[in-house]
C-alpha cells in the first residue's frame, strides 16, 4: 500500500482531473453531489464520481493545505474548494445563505499572529483566474458573488479585528481558503474556491443557533452550490 493510499483511502492513480476539497461534510452536501459513501484513510476521505474526485480534508488550513500540495504527483489539473465563511458586514448583495467566489483571500493564518495583532506580513493569494471566470460564467443562475477574503487564525479574535477587516476591504472571512490558493500555485495547479455564508461579525456569530429561516436558506444554498459544482466539473 502507497503512502498516499494510506492517507487518502486510494491510490494516487484513482484521483481525476478535477478534485473538490472539503474541510468537513456539510448537512446534505453528499446527497446533491450524487456521493453515497466515502473511503476513509488515515487523514483524509475520499469519493470518486463521473466527472471529479472528492476530498473530505478536515479543518484547518494545515489539513487543507496538505492535502492540496500531496495532489502534486497525481492527474489533478483543477481543484474546487467548498467551505463555510463569515461576513464582515451584511450588504444588499451578501447575507447569510449567499454563495461567494473569493477573487483575492490575504492570509492571516497563524494563532499567535492574530493574538498579538501582528498585521505586517499579511500576503494575498488568488484563484487561477481563467478558472474563476469560466466557473462564474457557467453558473450566473446560483448568483455567486465574487468577493475579497481573508482567512483568519482566531474565532474569538474575529470580532476585534472587524474595523481592520473593513479598512482592508475585506468582504469575508474563513480559516482555510488562503492555505488552500497558496498550496494550489505551489504545485501549479489551477483553484478556486466557492463559499457559502453562515454568520456575521457582530451581528449573528458563528455559536449562536440559526433562525428557522437561515437553517432552510443555508440547507437550500448547499444543494445550490452541490449542483454548481456538478454542471462545472462536466464542463472542465
Amino acid at each position: 500500500m502507497s503512502n498516499f493510499k494510506t492517507l487518502f483511502g486510494i491510490e494516487p492513480s484513482a484521483i481525476q482531473k478535477t478534485c473538490v476539497v472539503v474541510p468537513y461534510l456539510a448537512h446534505g452536501l453528499l446527497k446533491s453531489l450524487g456521493i453515497e459513501g466515502l473511503k476513509k484513510g488515515r487523514l483524509y476521505a475520499t469519493a470518486n464520481t463521473g466527472t471529479f474526485t472528492f476530498i473530505k480534508a478536515g479543518i484547518g488550513t494545515l489539513l487543507v493545505g496538505d492535502a492540496v500540495l500531496y495532489l502534486e504527483q497525481t492527474n489533478c489539473q483543477e481543484i474546487i474548494y467548498f467551505g463555510a465563511c463569515g461576513l464582515v458586514q451584511e450588504t444588499d448583495r451578501l447575507t447569510i445563505g449567499s454563495l461567494v467566489s473569493p477573487a483575492k483571500c490575504m492570509a492571516f493564518e497563524g494563532f499567535t499572529d492574530v493574538l498579538l495583532k501582528q498585521t505586517d506580513n499579511i500576503t494575498s493569494h488568488y484563484p487561477d483566474k481563467e478558472l474563476f471566470q469560466s466557473f462564474l460564467n457557467t453558473a450566473p443562475a446560483q448568483n455567486i458573488q465574487p468577493v475579497t477574503g481573508m482567512s483568519i487564525g482566531s474565532l474569538k479574535c474575529e470580532e476585534s479585528y472587524k474595523e481592520f477587516l473593513l479598512e482592508k476591504g475585506v468582504e469575508i472571512v474563513d480559516m482555510e481558503c488562503s492555505a488552500f490558493f497558496s498550496a494550489a500555485h505551489y504545485i501549479r495547479k489551477k483553484a478556486i474556491a466557492l463559499l457559502y455564508v453562515t454568520d456575521i461579525i457582530g451581528k449573528k456569530s458563528f455559536f449562536d443557533p440559526l433562525e428557522p429561516h437561515d437553517t432552510l436558506q443555508i440547507g437550500h444554498t448547499i444543494q445550490t452550490a452541490g449542483k454548481a459544482i456538478q454542471s462545472f466539473c462536466e464542463q472542465v
